[in-house]
């Protein structure tokens, strides 16, 4: 009979979150487990899932992809200017969807083709973006959201769309070719490209999709703070990075990044921010040493249990 082992690195995740659940729970006085409040964790966390949806593509490479909160502002401002002119929302998200892929395009063709460090890449375009934002900002002002537009804020539309980007992404990064070479490529980049796989289109296209989905991302950003502003997804791309890795990816991608693990981060993240707030701890400072605090944890115990796994199937192979 063969003995079934437990996976750690998959669990570790899913037991942090339940974790902080019942944490907060007991620290708000089952504030936290009201339907109002469950309701804004859900609403919260809708913004930051769509963005993780595609960023998860980058990291699962062992690359960093830093321009995401400035690329949901980028496209958001853009798409603002044309619905400025033509009045047509539905044009407005068109453009904003194209803002988003043109700049991962070029994103994943400084990377690839030209070789530059990925971190180096999206910091370069992250200051050079939030430039952009400002003087477009400071010329046009800030603008509010059509009243179409303003409908991605209704429970009834909101929550499918966000069910249907998550079975995409889950699907696309699980269990078809491209998914699995994402992986592979984070593995181990040399042996990928020996074996055949088109590394350079595949990195090019995995900053694509993450650029895709940070615009979808500004669109509901949009959508949520009623208009466009110079502020649109500052410190977004912080967030949105301690959301994978306090979902138990490692920095280097490969096996250890999973869909689900993108959904567990977003809630654990919130569930800290959301809970903090009604306990009255509500500065940014005290979140991000909470979150810094967990991530340290959840890495480290992450680390451990890959570690034990590597070690234990090593001695099963030399005996």
């Amino acid at each position: 009979m063969m003995e079934k082992k437990i996976d750690m690195n998959k669990l570790v995740p899913v037991i942090s979150l339940f974790v902080m659940l019942l944490v907060f729970t007991a620290l708000t006085g089952g504030t936290m487990l009201s339907l109002y409040n469950i309701r804004m964790l859900i609403d919260q966390t809708v913004v930051l899932i769509i963005a993780c949806c595609g960023t998860i593509f980058v990291i699962s490479l062992g690359s960093v992809d830093l321009s995401v909160g400035v690329v949901c502002g980028f496209s958001a401002v853009i798409g603002d200017l044309v619905y400025r002119v033509t009045g047509s929302t539905l044009l407005m998200i068109v453009t904003c969807l194209i803002v988003g892929v043109l700049v991962g395009l070029l994103t994943g063709f400084l990377i690839s083709i030209c070789k530059m460090p990925s971190f180096m890449c999206t910091l370069a375009l992250l200051i050079g973006l939030r430039g952009i934002i400002n003087y477009i900002q400071s010329i046009v002002g800030i603008n509010y959201a059509s009243p179409a537009l303003m409908n991605l804020q209704k429970e009834y539309i909101k929550i499918p769309l966000l069910l249907v980007i998550i079975a995409v992404s889950w699907y696309i990064f699980g269990y078809t070719k491209f998914g699995k070479n994402c992986q592979a490529i984070g593995e181990n980049e040399i042996v990928a490209r020996y074996v055949g796989i088109p590394v350079t289109k595949i990195k090019i296209a995995c900053y694509m999709i993450s650029g895709m989905t940070a615009a979808l991302a500004g669109i509901f950003m949009i959508a949520r703070l009623g208009g466009t502003s110079t502020t649109m997804g500052t410190n977004f791309e912080m967030k949105v990075l301690i959301t994978i890795y306090v979902g138990g990816v490692l920095v280097r991608g490969g096996a250890t990044a999973r869909s689900y693990k993108v959904i567990v981060g977003a809630f654990v993240v919130m569930i800290i921010e959301n809970g903090l707030k009604i306990m009255g701890y509500a500065s940014a400072e005290i979140n991000e040493a909470a979150q810094g605090i967990l991530l340290m944890v959840i890495l480290f115990l992450t680390m451990y249990f890959e570690n034990h796994e590597a070690k234990h199937k090593k001695i099963k192979t030399t005996k």
